[in-house]
């Protein structure tokens, strides 16, 4: 466990072992209800679903700041496996294959300060490449971050951007309709709703605690195994680690929920469903899936046009975070874009504007061979339904 206590404002910096977690739970949980900008990825719940189930590394660590017992900031981290912090090598913060957000958590009344004691803090773990993936380029942390980099001096920059689809609860939900929708795309929608109606009654449900998020939770997984990433063995009820990591991090009672799920049903059978997990006042729509026997109907785009009405009446978040890896269906109904970026920056001490570049270099080319990849796989599945 190394501490390291801050220059400046009596805030202590100490770094945690994932077996530490239980006694960390608690500021933890206090920590996200303060945090400057919400993140459900970082948030206990569903980071203990993914640590318990699936990420068993036991490489994982927690950077913390405190003052006195209130925790001001926080990032899990994982440390390059290269002990010397070569060139094009990197720390990085904690990102797995469910991770769509690597934000810091940064309390709002002291973000200023507790960044710049989070920066020293790494400088001290690693004293090289530091990467913090998918960070709102635009948002609070990311502006706290670098101005802390830049006050001492560090090189940083921000990469690999792209827009993500997000909704603010402004406005009604026919006047959102009339100005976000084409009068086509209305129509289009309008017409594949009648045509379900033709077949059986249509109706939405959602359910945030207790038996209905249960059932509809493992209806998700059912319909999501049902099919393409069923076919390509990616869907979450494939594996029974990924599995028992959905009812880990989605299920839960009227007093511990942090989920919402909306339900498309067609003659009382399920046809879509849509998962919503909070942070603080932000909802995320980590998951989506839809019954493809019912693709020619759009099951999938009525179910949002259902979740948007409910949002916009109800207002049961601030927003709603789209959650997504870059250009997806919802962009197309949700007018609101966060600008995401990778966070680059480097805390060695000799050539550290040098060493920055070559990292970028290296970053560049592995995206561009995901990207390929990602591609092809697309098409794959595209052939598959």
């Amino acid at each position: 466990m190394l501490q390291v206590p801050d220059r400046k404002l009596r805030l202590r910096a100490e770094v945690i072992g994932r077996e530490a977690l239980p006694t960390l739970a608690p500021a933890w949980e206090d920590l996200c209800a303060r945090s400057v900008e919400d993140n459900v990825y970082y948030a206990p719940r569903y980071a203990r679903a993914l640590i318990n189930n699936i990420d068993h590394d036991s490489s994982l660590r927690f950077a913390t700041v405190w003052q006195g017992e209130t925790l001001a900031a926080l990032l899990p981290f994982k440390r390059s496996k290269i002990e010397m912090p070569l060139p094009g090598t990197a720390a990085r913060a904690w990102h797995t294959d469910y991770t769509f957000s690597c934000t810091p958590l940064l309390d709002r009344t002291r973000c200023t300060d507790a960044a710049a004691a989070l920066v020293d803090l790494l400088g001290t773990i690693h004293p090289g490449e530091w990467i913090i993936p998918l960070v709102n380029r635009q948002g609070g942390v990311c502006r706290a971050m670098t101005e802390a980099l830049k006050k001492d001096d560090r090189p940083w920059q921000l990469s690999i951007v792209f827009e993500r689809a997000m909704l603010d609860c402004a406005g009604d939900f026919d006047q959102h309709m009339q100005t976000h929708l084409s009068s086509k795309r209305r129509r289009d929608l309008t017409r594949n709703r009648r045509r379900l109606e033709e077949i059986g009654t249509v109706v939405h449900e959602s359910h945030c605690a207790g038996e209905g998020l249960d059932r509809a939770i493992e209806t998700f997984l059912d319909i999501e195994a049902s099919g393409w990433k069923g076919k390509r063995g990616t869907a979450l009820a494939c594996r029974e680690a990924t599995r028992q990591f959905a009812r880990d991090a989605f299920t839960g009672d009227a007093e511990n929920s942090v989920c919402r799920a909306d339900v498309l049903k067609l003659s009382g059978a399920p046809i879509a469903v849509s998962l919503v997990v909070f942070a603080g006042s932000t909802g995320f729509t980590v998951k989506c899936a839809y019954d493809q026997n019912y693709r020619s109907y759009s099951a999938g785009l009525l179910l949002e046009i259902e979740v948007i009405r409910s949002f916009l009446t109800e207002r049961w978040a601030s927003r709603l975070d789209g959650a997504t890896n870059g250009a997806h269906v919802i962009d197309s109904l949700w007018p609101g874009r966060i600008e995401i970026a990778d966070l680059m920056f480097s805390l060695a001490p000799r050539h550290a504007s040098w060493r920055l570049s070559a990292l970028t270099r290296v970053e560049h080319a592995k995206q561009s061979v995901k990207t390929a990849a990602k591609a092809f796989a697309t098409s794959v599945g595209s052939v598959l339904t």
